[in-house]
């Protein structure tokens, strides 16, 4: 610090007045660069955690959704069984044990309510007028298993069934002595019977554990150390009891607060000991919990902590500079500072001058804006290299969150996300059955899956793949120009979709479900395509793990239409089969059904009528040859079709290049595997020729029916299989006749014949002549050559 004092007095004394006011002035230009920069990085870090604010009210909201579609699932489940009349005549009767068998009844309706219910603790039935409990555990008992709190609003009518609502949703927590301990049981009660008109006679009574609501909020991604709670109207709070930023106890008053307000949604930051807190709140229209999510601010900006820090002292230090230039230069002050430096000088605290060498005062700025510049290429790769997480959080906003087509084409273009395609379409991308897999092993498939996506992808279409889960991966396809048709583009996306169904299992050796969202001609109805293709999903329920589903076949448009199931099974029975005829005559009557529906059918379902056919035979193909199968075709066949514009040509095109090429495939696959069985069947006798044999023992060794394997071995070697073993012995007796000086009898036990007689007997009605006969015939033409 002294050799800088040194340096802007000597340039004071000796230099110009024009250098000197220059001097000044560039000093002084350095305070309100400071102050601004410093205002600059405040709003990108209120910009930053207002950005991922929304993104945590989106989650917040994703977890009321969720939980409310629980609450809804249950209902309509609950419903559909109370229109149930078993529930009425059993009520009805004044002694249940009257009736065993329509007690038997309403028993199996809450066995099955069980099954149905996921994380039902017990579905039961309560009798209003007999004062009993009925439940698949229990049987027929009095009221003494029932929740008083619970009996006695039942008994009092509560105010929702009285208000007309024919159900509700009560809950109770345990006593615990651990913070935040104790289980949480949900209760839903549902009037019987059913219709508004009638005094209720019962209630079905459905109990659910926490479980049901906390694996849902559990698994929702909050941060490290982000915690989220459910608070219920009856003052009951489900709660993770990992987690405890609001305190072990529960009893916060930001938490009475949320409590007592009416607002339906609110987010704001909030001081809790010392540290502050982004707190996003949502109440459900439909079952009135109350939904809080608590996140630390300071995780939000903890890698920029050390920017700002350095920030805050560059500026700090440069305004030192500034004023301690003005000071000096006022010359008045020089004997204060002069005096002052002295005294830091003996005490030891001498600072160090900014660069080697004398500078003067161009080269202390320069120094200085090179340190600036340092910091703002620092600034740029840390916001280099949070672009992908960036990325991917604005993907996400894309995807659950409605946008504007113009901050959707502002925002593509600034996270270098070129889609320029007319159609959009999402995929969702789910590894099946992955329990048992450790954290880091889900790690390694999702990235995997993920670069396997964008490899294929990258042959297809413009597109962008990220994960939206810990097992599930989302895929934004955007493909197609200004002539191409939405069922062309919604036949591109199937085809990719296959493509990458088939190269993940090849690949990762796990089996993967594909949920599709329908093609949409704009950017802001990705989040539709994304909601179907989640729908889609579900549809695993029905239709099994390994498979791609459109959410179009699941829940079709409605129409007049129908699809020819029945011709479409003809067609698969003919090709399993190696019929040709059966499979041309299928498919004409699948044209013909399809043109009987006159303007009932339009292009689009006639043509994706034809691609549900072609991939029927496609799965039936690979099921029978999953290895030769995929390869048969060395074009992609969806594309082909597509290229056809009438009936009559895509018919033209299966009976005459598809199904001959399939049906020869599949005759030579077949025939090939029967010559291999044949010739293991053939090496097993050759080798154990002298051993018992038979037909089950051999048909059991290559896995086939007796009658099958009969016929089997009979066309390959143009005899039955007794005939068989007998010449293949009898050549074998030829052999030791002439070849050693075995006794008939030793050669017919070898041979495994009972006795002497059968061999000499079955030798000569093969050969003509016994078998002594034989070996003195053999015998003379040997010493005759």
């Amino acid at each position: 610090m002294s050799l800088l004092l040194r340096i802007v007095n000597g340039m004071w004394t000796k230099g110009s007045m024009k250098l000197k006011v220059l001097v000044a002035v560039s000093l002084l230009v350095i305070v309100p660069v400071a102050v601004f920069g410093g205002i600059a990085y405040l709003v990108a870090e209120n910009a930053v955690s207002e950005e991922v604010g929304k993104a945590n009210r989106e989650t917040v909201k994703q977890v009321q959704e969720r939980i409310d579609e629980k609450l809804i699932t249950l209902d309509k489940i609950a419903l559909q069984h109370a229109f149930n009349p078993n529930f009425k005549e059993f009520l009805s009767l004044s002694n249940p044990y009257e009736n065993p068998e329509k007690a038997r009844d309403v028993m199996t309706v809450l066995t099955s309510m069980e099954g149905l219910i996921s994380d039902a603790n017990a579905v039961s039935l309560y009798m209003t007028q007999q004062k009993l409990l009925v439940s698949p555990s229990q049987g027929v008992t009095d009221l003494g298993k029932l929740d008083p709190d619970l009996r006695k609003r039942l008994e009092a009518k509560a105010s929702e069934l009285e208000n007309g609502r024919p159900y509700f949703l009560t809950d109770r927590k345990s006593e615990s002595r651990l913070p935040r301990g104790g289980s949480h049981v949900v209760t839903y009660v549902r009037k019987l019977p059913v219709s508004v008109l009638d005094q209720p006679m019962g209630y079905l009574i459905i109990e659910l554990n926490d479980r049901a609501f906390f694996d849902v909020f559990s698994h929702m991604t909050l941060g490290s150390s982000g915690e989220m709670l459910i608070a219920t109207p009856s003052g009951n709070i489900f709660s993770d009891w990992n987690k405890n930023l609001l305190g072990p106890d529960l009893h916060s008053p930001l938490i009475q607060k949320l409590l007592a307000t009416t607002k339906p949604e609110d987010r704001f930051s909030e001081k809790i000991d010392g540290r502050t807190m982004l707190v996003n709140y949502l109440q459900s229209s439909y079952s009135g919990w109350k939904y809080i999510s608590v996140l630390p601010v300071e995780e939000l900006t903890g890698h920029f902590d050390w920017i700002k820090q350095m920030m805050i002292g560059l500026g700090l230090f440069l305004i030192a500079v500034s004023l301690l230039a003005v000071f000096w230069l006022s010359r008045s002050f020089f004997g204060l500072w002069h005096g002052l430096l002295e005294l830091l000088r003996r005490g030891g605290r001498e600072h160090p001058a900014p660069a080697a060498g004398r500078l003067n005062e161009f080269g202390l700025i320069r120094h200085y804006v090179e340190t600036l510049h340092r910091t703002n290429d620092e600034l740029e790769k840390q916001v280099e290299d949070s672009m992908p997480l960036l990325r991917t959080h604005f993907l996400r906003r894309v995807l659950n969150e409605a946008m504007k087509e113009e901050e959707l084409g502002q925002r593509f273009g600034y996270y270098g996300l070129p889609m320029e395609g007319r159609y959009y379409a999402v995929m969702c991308l789910e590894l099946d059955d992955l329990r048992g897999q450790t954290e880091q092993d889900l790690n390694l498939f999702g990235y995997a899956v993920n670069n396997i996506a964008r490899e294929v992808i990258s042959h297809h279409a413009e597109g962008a793949v990220f994960q939206t889960g810990t097992e599930q991966t989302a895929v934004i396809l955007n493909l197609g120009g200004e002539e191409t048709s939405a069922h062309d583009a919604q036949a591109a996306v199937f085809s990719v979709a296959e493509e990458l169904h088939r190269v993940i299992g090849e690949l990762l050796k796990v089996t993967v479900t594909i949920g599709i969202g329908r093609c949409y001609p704009c950017r802001t109805r990705i989040r539709s395509s994304y909601r179907e293709a989640k729908e889609a999903l579900e549809f695993q329920l029905v239709e099994g793990n390994d498979k791609v589903i459109f959410i179009g076949s699941m829940l079709p448009q409605r129409s007049a239409f129908f699809y020819p199931a029945e011709q479409e099974l003809t067609v698969v029975t003919g090709l399993k089969l190696c019929r040709l005829e059966q499979i041309r005559q299928g498919t004409d009557q699948f044209a013909a059904k399809l043109t009987a529906c006159g303007r009932q059918a339009s292009v689009d379902h006639i043509q994706q009528s034809f691609v549900q056919l072609v991939a029927a035979s496609l799965k039936t193909l690979f099921e029978l040859d999953p290895e030769g199968g995929p390869k048969l075709f060395p074009y992609n066949l969806y594309q082909r079709l597509a290229q056809l514009k009438t009936g009559d040509a895509i018919v033209q095109w299966l009976g005459t290049e598809v199904y001959p090429a399939m049906v020869a495939h599949i005759s030579g696959f077949r025939n090939q595997r029967q010559r291999k069985t044949m010739e293991k069947v053939l090496q097993f006798i050759h080798e154990h020729y002298d051993e018992d044999l038979s037909q089950p023992m051999l048909a059991d060794l290559v896995s086939l029916p007796g009658s099958q394997f009969s016929s089997m071995f009979k066309e390959e070697t143009g005899m039955t299989l007794t005939d068989y073993i007998i010449a293949y012995r009898m050549d074998r007796a030829k052999e030791l006749l002439v070849t050693t000086d075995l006794k008939v009898g030793d050669i017919a036990d070898r041979l495994s014949y009972n006795n002497a007689q059968n061999f000499i007997r079955v030798f000569k009605r093969i050969c003509g002549i016994t078998p002594g006969e034989y070996r003195t015939q053999h015998a003379s033409s040997d010493r005759a050559g």
